[in-house]
C-alpha cells in the first residue's frame, strides 16, 4: 500500500485505541503513542530503498507538510537496525530469504518487526541514558516514555503488516522459515475505495468511544477492554472485506 494509506489507517487505529483511555493516561502518553505508530507505520518499507517515505521529511498525503524527524528515524533504522539484522539473518538462513521480486522481506515479517523494534528501542534508550549524564537531562534516564514509544512503534509495524496483508501482494508471516504469502484483493495503488471507507468507519468509532467514556456513560473499568476489542473487531471485518485470504496470484 501507499505510505499515505499506511499512515491514515495506522493513526486512525491509534485514535480508536486511545479514545476510551483518555481519562486513564498521563497527558504525554498519547503523544508518544501516536509518534511511535507514525514511525512504525512507515518503518517496514525501510527495505524498499531510498524512495520510501521513512527516508524523507515530506509526510505522505499531507500536501507538502514536513516532519524533520522522519528521515532521522529512517536512516537510524536502516544503518543501525535493518542492515545489521539483515546480515545476521542472511548469514543464518542464506540468500534464499532475499526477495526474488519486490521488497517485502525481513521488515515485512513478524520476526523482523519484533527484532527491529527491540533494537531501535535499545538505541533510543542508550542515547537517552548517555544524555541523562547531563544534570539538565537527568529525567531521560529509564524514562517510561522510551518504552511506551517502543511499544507503539511495534504496534505501528504490526498495523503496516495488516494493511499489506489486505492488498494483493501480501505478507510472508512465517518468513524466513516459510514463504507462503497471506494476501487480500485490495489494489495497493491508492485508488481502491475500501481503505478509505475503513478509515471513515474508524473516525466514527473513535468519536463514539471518546464521547461514551468521557461523559461517563460507560464505566472507565471497561476502557481497556474497549481499547482492545473495538479495533480488533474493526480490523477483523476489514480483513474479511479485503478478501483475506485470497488465492495465490499467478505472477508471484
Amino acid at each position: 500500500m501507499k505510505g499515505s494509506t499506511h499512515l491514515l489507517l495506522s493513526l486512525l487505529t491509534g485514535l480508536v485505541i486511545l479514545a476510551p483511555l483518555e481519562e486513564l493516561m498521563h497527558r504525554s502518553w498519547p503523544i508518544a503513542i501516536l509518534l511511535g505508530i507514525f514511525f512504525g507505520s512507515l518503518a517496514p518499507d525501510v527495505d524498499n530503498g531510498c524512495g520510501s517515505a521513512i527516508f524523507h521529511s515530506a509526510i505522505p498525503g499531507a500536501k507538502g507538510r514536513l516532519f524533520f524527524l522522519t528521515p532521522v528515524i529512517g536512516y537510524t533504522l536502516y544503518f543501525l537496525c535493518y542492515k545489521p539484522l539483515s546480515i545476521i539473518f542472511v548469514g543464518i538462513f542464506g540468500q534464499k530469504i532475499l526477495p526474488k521480486k519486490g521488497h517485502r522481506e525481513l521488515p515485512h515479517s513478524p520476526v523482523g518487526i519484533i527484532c527491529i523494534s527491540a533494537l531501535l528501542t535499545l538505541w533510543i534508550w542508550l542515547l537517552c541514558y548517555t544524555l541523562s549524564c547531563l544534570p539538565s537531562l537527568s529525567f531521560l534516564r529509564n524514562n517510561l516514555l522510551i518504552w511506551i514509544f517502543g511499544a507503539a512503534f511495534l504496534l505501528g509495524c504490526v498495523l503496516h503488516l495488516l494493511e499489506d496483508t489486505c492488498d494483493n501482494s501480501g505478507i510472508h508471516y512465517l518468513y524466513p522459515f516459510q514463504f507462503h504469502r497471506v494476501r487480500g484483493t485490495v489494489a495497493g495503488d491508492g485508488f481502491d475505495i475500501r481503505p478509505k471507507m475503513f478509515g471513515a468507519t474508524m473516525v466514527v468509532a473513535a468519536i463514539a468511544l471518546f464521547s461514551e467514556f468521557s461523559t461517563g456513560r460507560i464505566a472507565s473499568s471497561y476502557a481497556v477492554w474497549a481499547a482492545f476489542l473495538v479495533p480488533a473487531a474493526l480490523w477483523g471485518i476489514f480483513l474479511k472485506i479485503s478478501g483475506v485470504p485470497a488465492k495465490k496470484a499467478t505472477w508471484e
